[in-house]
C-alpha cells in the first residue's frame, strides 16, 4: 500500500511516493534510466527489477515530467497503470498536460491513483473500467489506496475495517504535514513519518509491523528534472540524487 503526494514549493511542484507492497508483490525495486534511441526523451524510472513483469511505480524524464501512481483495483476488468509501453508513452510528454492527454488517450483506461506534474503545473487523476477523472492541483494534494471522487473499492480490501482505517488515516495524516513543507527534507520526513505506528497504520512502516511495511521511497524535483530514491526501509537507508547531468 503507498502513500503519494504533490507539493507546491515557491512555484515549483514536488511529488512523492512511498511503496509497502503487499505479499503478493515483488518487495524489491531499482531505479533506472530510459536512454534508448526509441525514447523521445531520456527518463528515470522506478521500476521492479524483472522488465516482464508489472512493476513501474513513477518516474521523470529530462524536461521536468513526472508522474507516480498507486494501483486501486476495483474491477476484474481492470487493467494495472503499470506496464512498460505505457511509462515509455507517458514521458514522451514535454509538458504535465500533455501527460495527460496521452494517458487519457488509453483504452482500456488504466486503473488506480495518479499525478502527473511539471515545474508549473499539476493533475490528480483517478481511472477505473469506462471512467477517468483528471482534476488541476492548486498547491498540495494526496492519494492513498482509495477513491476520493468514484465509489467504488479497492477489491483486495473490501470490508476490511484495518485497511480502510489505514489508507483514510495516512491519508489524512500526509494532508497534514504538506500544509507545512517547504524544502525537500520536510517532504522526505513526510515520507517517514511514523506517526500512528502504534496502530499500525503510519505513513513509513518497519518490517515489524507485518508483511506490508515500507520498502522504498522517491520524490521527483520538477524544476530541476531530478529524482530522490531510497531503496529499502527509510529509517535505516538514505535517499540519494539521481538527475540527467550526473
Amino acid at each position: 500500500m503507498c502513500t503519494t503526494f504533490a507539493k507546491n514549493i515557491e512555484g515549483n511542484w514536488y511529488l512523492g511516493k512511498t511503496r509497502d507492497p503487499v505479499e503478493w508483490m515483488r518487495w524489491d525495486d531499482e531505479i533506472k534510466m530510459f536512454n534508448a534511441p526509441e525514447d523521445r526523451f531520456k527518463k528515470w524510472i522506478i521500476q521492479n527489477p524483472n522488465p516482464r513483469e508489472d512493476g513501474f511505480y513513477g518516474g521523470i524524464n529530462e524536461k521536468g515530467v513526472a508522474f507516480t501512481s498507486t494501483y486501486v483495483h476495483v474491477s476484474e476488468l481492470q487493467i494495472s497503470y503499470i506496464r512498460k509501453p505505457y511509462v515509455r508513452l507517458i514521458l514522451d510528454a514535454a509538458t504535465a498536460e500533455e501527460a495527460v492527454e496521452i494517458i487519457s488517450s488509453f483504452k482500456p483506461e488504466i486503473g488506480g491513483n495518479m499525478f502527473i506534474a511539471d515545474a508549473e503545473n499539476c493533475f490528480g487523476t483517478e481511472s477505473i473500467p469506462g471512467k477517468i477523472f483528471i482534476e488541476a492541483m492548486e498547491s498540495n494534494a494526496v492519494k492513498t489506496n482509495h477513491y476520493l471522487n468514484f465509489e467504488e473499492r479497492n477489491l483486495e480490501y473490501d470490508n476490511d475495517p484495518h485497511f480502510e482505517n489505514w489508507t483514510k488515516t495516512r491519508y489524512e495524516r500526509a494532508e497534514e504535514l504538506l500544509n507545512n513543507a517547504q524544502s525537500e527534507e520536510d517532504l522526505i520526513q513526510i515520507l517517514r513519518d511514523r506517526k500512528n505506528a502504534e496502530s499500525g497504520i503510519s505513513i513509513c512502516r518497519t518490517d515489524n509491523e507485518l508483511d506490508c511495511f515500507t520498502h522504498s521511497a522517491f520524490i521527483f524535483n520538477c524544476a530541476e528534472a531530478k529524482a530522490l530514491y531510497c531503496q529499502g526501509n527509510l529509517l535505516k537507508n538514505d535517499f540519494k540524487s539521481y538527475s540527467f547531468n550526473s
